[in-house]
C-alpha cells in the first residue's frame, strides 16, 4: 500500500466491531441486502468446495448460507472482532456447524492453496488492501473462487 499517511487503527477497528455486535445486524440492512446478492450470484457458478472462507464473517449470516449452500463443505468463519463471533454462533445448528476463527483478513492462520472459496461482505475497507489480497492469493486453491463486495462507484 502506497505511504499516503493513512493507516488503520486495527485495534480500534476491533474494539468498535466488538462493541457494535450486539446491535450489529439491526443497523446492517446494506450489508444485509448486498450480501444476499454476492451469495445469490453463487448460483452462476458450478462450485464444489471442500473449504469455504467467510472472510469478515461479522455475527455468521453469510457463514450460516454458505454451510446450507455447501453441506459437505467445512466452512470458517473468520473475523477480527471475538465478540461478533460469538454472536454468529447464533447462526450455527447442530446439524450445520462452522468453524470460527478469530483472526485478521491480513494474516489468515491457514495453510498455502487451503481454500476453495473465499466470500468476503464489506471488510476490505477495513483493511490494508495489499495484505488482504495477498493473504487470499496465498491460501486459495488453484482454481480456487474469490468473491467480494466492498464500497466504490460500481
Amino acid at each position: 500500500m502506497p505511504d499516503d499517511g493513512y493507516s488503520l487503527d486495527k485495534a480500534w477497528v476491533r474494539r468498535s466491531f466488538d462493541q457494535a455486535s450486539t446491535t450489529y445486524d439491526a443497523a446492517a440492512v446494506l450489508q444485509t441486502e448486498v450480501r444476499a446478492l454476492l451469495l445469490e450470484r453463487l448460483e452462476l457458478t458450478a462450485l464444489s468446495p471442500r473449504v469455504v472462507l467467510d472472510a469478515g464473517a461479522g455475527t455468521g449470516h453469510a457463514s450460516r448460507a454458505l454451510k446450507r449452500r455447501y453441506p459437505s463443505a467445512h466452512v470458517i468463519a473468520v473475523d477480527c472482532a471475538l465478540s461478533m463471533l460469538r454472536a454468529a454462533r447464533r447462526q450455527q445448528s447442530w446439524l450445520r456447524p462452522f468453524a470460527r476463527v478469530c483472526a485478521d483478513a491480513e494474516r489468515l492462520p491457514l495453510a498455502d492453496g487451503s481454500v476453495d472459496l473465499i466470500i468476503s461482505n464489506f471488510m476490505l475497507p477495513w483493511s490494508d488492501l495489499d495484505a488482504a489480497f495477498s493473504e487470499f492469493r496465498r491460501v486459495l486453491a488453484p482454481h480456487g473462487f474469490l468473491s467480494f463486495t466492498t464500497l466504490g462507484p460500481d
